[in-house]
């Protein structure tokens, strides 16, 4: 004889499971963050990261990971501050990379126009004990030709390592604005990544700030829009011609 189960009690148990799977998320992503604590000046395994954004509930896809990959190396070898458009997961993964194996001014700058967002990666950081990380919160603004963060440059570090630029959805032209607003506090070694930078006149007009500066400019991935910046070139013709 089969027994009919009433429908609250279906559910019930389609709850129960999701009250698990969610739990189980959490147990996963606790573990990375934590495996996070031990990072060095190597870069921080893909692998984990990968994971990291599974629990996160946002699978990479092959073309992400080639940028994260990037970031995590070049984060890795960073000498001074590291500024990132746009918060998210890897504001966590580069925090705790800054806060484990510090050096001399290598903290992660994030600038974010979502207040809510902003807030709930802080309290992340918070909870995780990640010091190296501050998230500055800036509404979205149009300037001449890009959108970008209204933000005085002057709170930001000086002599900026890495620059990243994730924020090309919420602010359109965001490269170009990058390079505008934070040129004079680079440093003369500074490497910039940036993702989505698809229309033809935003690569035009990023090739010819780098070409103006003796930098590279190297389109990555085209479908994607990975764009590296490099004024690597900069430091070592002036250590050339001394």
């Amino acid at each position: 004889m089969q027994l009919a189960i009433p429908m609250r009690t279906y559910k019930g148990l389609r709850v129960l499971r999701e009250q698990a799977q969610v739990f189980e998320r959490y147990r996963g992503f606790d573990r990375c963050m934590r495996k996070l604590s031990f990072a060095d000046d190597q870069p921080v395994p893909l692998a984990l990261v990968t994971e990291l954004h599974a629990h996160w509930g946002d699978p990479l896809s092959q073309s992400e990971e080639s940028y994260l990959r990037s970031c995590l190396a070049q984060a890795a070898a960073a000498q001074g501050p590291i500024v990132q458009c746009g918060a998210n997961l890897m504001s966590l993964v580069l925090g705790s990379l800054c806060h484990t194996a510090p050096r001399n001014g290598r903290q992660l700058w994030c600038l974010e126009h979502d207040v809510h967002w902003a807030n709930t990666i802080r309290s992340w950081l918070t909870q995780y004990r990640i010091g190296s990380a501050h998230i500055i919160t800036s509404r979205a603004h149009l300037f001449d030709g890009y959108v970008w963060y209204a933000v005085d440059a002057s709170r930001l570090a000086d002599q900026v390592s890495l620059v990243l630029c994730e924020g090309a959805r919420a602010t359109p032209g965001g490269i170009l604005g990058t390079l505008s607003r934070l040129e004079a506090r680079l440093a003369s070694d500074c490497t910039i990544l940036a993702r989505h930078v698809t229309r033809a006149d935003d690569l035009r007009r990023l090739n010819e700030w780098a070409k103006a500066r003796g930098a590279s400019c190297v389109i990555v991935d085209r479908q994607e829009g990975f764009v590296k910046v490099s004024l690597r070139g900069v430091a070592q013709a002036n250590g050339a011609s001394t």
